[in-house]
């Protein structure tokens, strides 16, 4: 077996001009995370992750409180579990969301600043775009992401033989594709499951050369063993 540790981004910095970096929070999530995979003793045979700054950031944190410079292995780049564009998509879909459903039409507005109204609002734009039947041009499509997560997965899988442990630090799409391509999960299942992945948590799955299991998913143990709720986010 090949064991796959899907590692999702800290918290990034939703309200900024630039969403794409962690937040101080973000920062103090993927250090925990790396104090706790330090003192459990995990070793990773090979890291992936993909290119986006929270992603590499995450990781390089990560990787920082685990291992000495030498000791670590090489991180090796996988655009395959780069995060679909959650802002295109919304802007994409928004004016027809509303059209089609006018009670969203006040949280418009707050959908950066409020966690209710964001939800409300992502999830009907995210339902619409995984439909397919109503595509932007330019705009990757919901089918067109779950195969390039797909084809990462099993290129990880190829390159790592069976009884390696392997680490990816992606984001909530990614791992909701993953767990779909597990459970056979329908779209709109993924879709409210996406909103419910925490900020740096770990899912585990593992590949036996014909199919990919789920073992364990959203676990953020080594946040809640600090006691604070404001280490625990979603966005």
């Amino acid at each position: 077996m090949t064991l796959l540790y899907f590692i999702r981004h800290g918290q990034a910095s939703l309200a900024s001009d630039n969403y794409d970096e962690l937040s101080e929070i973000g920062i103090r999530q993927a250090e925990i995370m790396g104090d706790f995979l330090a003192q459990l003793g995990m070793r990773f045979d090979a890291l992936y992750c993909g290119y986006m700054s929270r992603q590499t950031d995450t990781a390089r944190v990560v990787l920082s409180r685990m291992f000495d410079d030498a000791a670590a292995p090489g991180m090796q780049s996988a655009p395959e579990f780069d995060e679909y564009d959650a802002h295109g998509i919304l802007r994409s879909q928004l004016a027809d969301v509303v059209k089609e459903d006018p009670t969203l039409g006040p949280d418009v507005p707050k959908v950066f600043t409020d966690g209710k109204s964001l939800e409300r609002v992502f999830l009907a734009a995210m339902l619409r775009w995984t439909s397919g039947r109503f595509k932007a041009p330019g705009m990757e499509t919901w089918e067109e992401f779950n195969d390039r997560v797909r084809r990462g997965i099993f290129r990880i899988a190829a390159e790592n033989p069976r009884g390696r442990t392997v680490a990816v630090f992606t984001s909530g799409g990614a791992i909701s594709s993953a767990m779909q391509i597990a459970l056979g999960l329908s779209d709109e299942t993924v879709m409210r499951l996406v909103l419910r992945i925490r900020n740096a948590s770990i899912s585990v799955f593992q590949y036996d050369g014909r199919r990919l299991s789920l073992l364990s998913f959203n676990s953020v143990a080594h946040l809640e063993l600090r006691n604070n709720p404001e280490l625990i986010t979603f966005r």
